[in-house]
């Protein structure tokens, strides 16, 4: 199997002892109810906003709809026997960064601060005792390399902001001249002599032990070679489309409120009426893929939007045709339709070009109220999307309908077993805490590591829902 990125999480809600979860593109978390499947999720989030473009941050929200985990109190992991946790949480990512070069981790330590999660320290780990750690101090941030370290008046945020962009940079720079990022580094920092250019000094001199083709000596001392290739630190992810398990109740006739997007899908309709109006290519893009997925899910055979004025602001209808039947409201065609929608048409508008590249989708419980043979399609449309436009997905279920499916699609070989992670979480016998384990598929579609408990799962979960189980 093909190495994988990890989520890493010590002393997070449910997860004491430190737990890894395999990501791949195709990630499904399965476990009984309260196990952290919802957390697992808000963790990746999580790190998301500490390093995206848009929220380089100390202080990441943890409470970002549709996920609520509430204070610091409410996140930090907690033992039978205590009244409160431990004192800090940590999470973080172990990623590829490339064939030569292995894998680096980075790691965030939070702590309270105002009763809200608060980074303490973001520590960068490139393996062999390589590594740069920025921590929280009484005054300013502690810059931490082997045998080294500088302190710097200026908060957290701050310094990791100006080092990882001046990095950036100087990677930018030495592209653009085609000069090695040693030799730009040399001219544009070297003769900065305040503490944030000596900071960035510093770094980049570590970073370029991390090269696969480094050479003896520091950035400053080795002139000599002609290419350096230092690695950056801030992790490029994906951008996140999360959708709720409790999605937006239908309505016979819609007005036409622009809304934003939201992970209960309040806004769809609108998208909707908007394309079939404005941008009659895309809708009829969009309407053909609904369809490809409504016919063998058994749900509907055609969609379209009715308006009832020809101008932009009148009212209008969701309307679909079951099978060879006329066209019925959205409000009289069942529940189920109006459930999905919202996550199948969030999936198909980036396939129609719509929405941006390398989206990462978090679907909660994407089967709610359909039946097995609609969860069996919504496996299909995650493994064909992937497979053809690159969408992403981490998928909490209860659906063996859907995990079944990953698995003959896997066999059928439109994906690879590689690109797929089945996480089950289990609580552990002694202890307030759950276990992950990382299960794979071989290239016939079957599950070959998965513990006993696991089988038992689904098991336990069909007898649920015949109750024959309370």
């Amino acid at each position: 199997m093909n190495e994988s990125n990890e989520l890493i999480l010590e002393n997070f809600r449910c997860f004491g002892n430190e737990q890894r979860g395999s990501l791949r593109p195709i990630t499904l978390l399965v476990g009984e109810n309260g196990t952290g499947k919802t957390s697992f999720m808000v963790s990746y989030v999580a790190m998301h906003q500490c390093f995206s473009e848009r929220y380089i941050n100390d202080e990441p929200d943890f409470n970002l709809d549709p996920f609520k985990l509430g204070t610091f109190e409410n996140i930090v992991h907690k033992n039978d026997s205590e009244d409160s946790g431990v004192g800090e949480f940590k999470i973080g990512l172990n990623l590829k960064r490339g064939m030569s070069r292995g894998n680096y981790q980075v790691k965030l330590t939070f702590r309270a601060k105002k009763a809200l999660p608060h980074i303490h320290e973001i520590f960068y780990d490139f393996g062999s005792n390589n590594f740069v750690g920025f921590e929280r101090a009484d005054v300013g941030t502690k810059i931490c390399v082997p045998r080294e370290s500088l302190n710097i008046d200026s908060s957290l945020s701050a310094v990791h902001r100006f080092l990882t962009s001046s990095i950036d940079g100087i990677l930018h720079e030495s592209s653009n001249r085609s000069d090695s990022a040693k030799r730009v580094a040399s001219k544009l920092v070297f003769d900065d002599h305040s503490e944030l250019g000596a900071a960035t000094a510093l770094v980049l001199n570590q970073l370029a032990q991390v090269s696969p083709e480094r050479s003896k000596g520091t950035i400053r001392e080795s002139r000599q070679a002609d290419f350096y290739d230092v690695t950056g630190l801030v992790p490029k992810l994906e951008e996140v489309v999360a959708i709720a398990p409790i999605r937006s109740r239908p309505k016979r006739t819609y007005d036409p409120i622009q809304e934003s997007p939201d992970p209960e899908g309040d806004h769809f309709p609108m998208e909707l009426m908007h394309l079939s109006k404005m941008k009659r290519a895309q809708w009829e893009k969009l309407r053909n893929r609904l369809i490809e997925f409504g016919k063998p899910a058994e749900l509907f055979s055609d969609i379209k939007v009715k308006n009832y004025e020809n101008n932009d602001s009148g009212p209008f209808q969701v309307q679909f045709k079951v099978r060879s039947g006329a066209f019925m409201n959205l409000m009289d065609v069942g529940y189920g339709i109006s459930q999905c929608l919202p996550v199948v048409t969030s999936i198909l508008k980036g396939s129609s070009g719509t929405d941006p590249k390398n989206t990462l989708f978090l679907l909660q419980q994407p089967e709610v109220h359909l039946h097995p043979r609609a969860q069996a399609e919504i496996g299909n449309l995650v493994c064909k999307t992937y497979a053809e436009f690159g969408n992403r997905y981490i998928i909490e279920t209860h659906s063996d309908y859907i995990v079944d499916r990953v698995r003959v699609m896997v066999r059928k070989g439109v994906l690879p077993a590689s690109d797929v992670s089945i996480i089950y979480f289990e609580r552990e016998a002694i202890g307030n805490s759950v276990k992950l384990y990382n299960l794979e598929i071989d290239s016939d579609g079957n599950i070959i590591n998965a513990p006993n408990s696991y089988r038992d799962f689904f098991i336990t979960e069909i007898d649920t829902v015949l109750g024959f189980r309370s």
